[in-house]
């Protein structure tokens, strides 16, 4: 017989994609009993299964702390395109990035480091120490040679293990080239494929020879929430507070967040001294 398919109530709402400058929240409808022979079931995207609203549509404060409690692996391209003054640009805004959200294994940030180019380079597995973090980055070398990103996002995914399960994973490929060996276009899909299963995948483009259409099939949805365009590696220096807010759900002005660790600070010598 032709019977329609059944769907489930509405799912709950998803958090906000960003803290500032429009973000997006959505909803679902999943299918509870599929459709039989002529039968028909609403898209995917239909309004009948999805709806999505704006949020958080303040402009973003000109220097902010990303306060969110996430785990976030990011991955550096160190293929041969970025150029060595491209490379320092980016490895400079990934340092000033660190120096900029809230690392705290119990109430804030885990941060996982890799680069890629042929080989895959694991510089830090997802830690609080921004020392560690610092030092990795900084002494970290300018591979040359192709552009991994398959490799990338299942290296991204193993680094994963060692995340909190209460806390959000995000992960996020900074790139300036499209895959090439040993990776390829079909093989980036696949590695994207399997990573969206364990964590929100974000990428931020450095070329327009790599445009937004082309890294979209790889990202999370809502696709216009999860890829950030560049127009140069050197240009990643300029834009260190534009990747903050575009991958933390939760910002504070850096002034605010100084004056209440200070707080917090001065609060814990006296306990101390007591």
């Amino acid at each position: 017989c032709d019977r329609p398919c059944l769907l489930h109530n509405w799912g709950r709402w998803r958090a906000c994609t960003r803290a500032c400058d429009r973000g997006m929240r959505w909803r679902s409808r999943k299918i509870k009993r599929a459709a039989t022979g002529d039968g028909r079931c609403p898209r995917t995207f239909s309004k009948a299964r999805y709806e999505r609203r704006v949020c958080n549509a303040q402009p973003c404060p000109l220097d902010v702390v990303c306060v969110a409690r996430m785990d976030l692996v990011i991955g550096i391209d160190a293929s041969g395109s970025m150029g060595l003054s491209g490379w320092k640009a980016q490895r400079t805004a990934l340092l000033q990035l660190v120096n900029r959200m809230a690392l705290s294994k119990s109430a804030g940030i885990q941060l996982g480091v890799l680069k890629f180019a042929y080989k895959i380079t694991i510089l830090s597995q997802l830690t609080d120490d921004k020392k560690k973090l610092i030092t990795a980055i900084t002494n970290t070398k300018f591979d040359r040679w192709t552009t991994n990103i398959g490799g990338a996002f299942r290296s991204m995914k193993g680094m994963l293990q060692f995340g909190r399960r209460d806390a959000p994973s995000i992960c996020m490929l900074w790139t300036d080239g499209r895959p090439s060996r040993p990776s390829s276009k079909y093989d980036a899909g696949l590695g994207a494929k399997s990573l969206r299963s364990s964590c929100r995948v974000m990428v931020v483009t450095m070329r327009p020879a790599v445009p937004k259409s082309y890294v979209s099939p790889w990202v999370s949805h809502p696709k216009s929430q999860n890829v950030m365009v560049v127009n140069h590696p050197n240009l990643m220096i300029q834009k260190v507070m534009k990747v903050n807010t575009f991958v933390c759900g939760r910002v504070q002005t850096f002034l605010d967040w100084t004056k209440a660790n200070n707080a917090t600070k001065t609060t814990t010598a006296a306990a101390g001294i007591r």
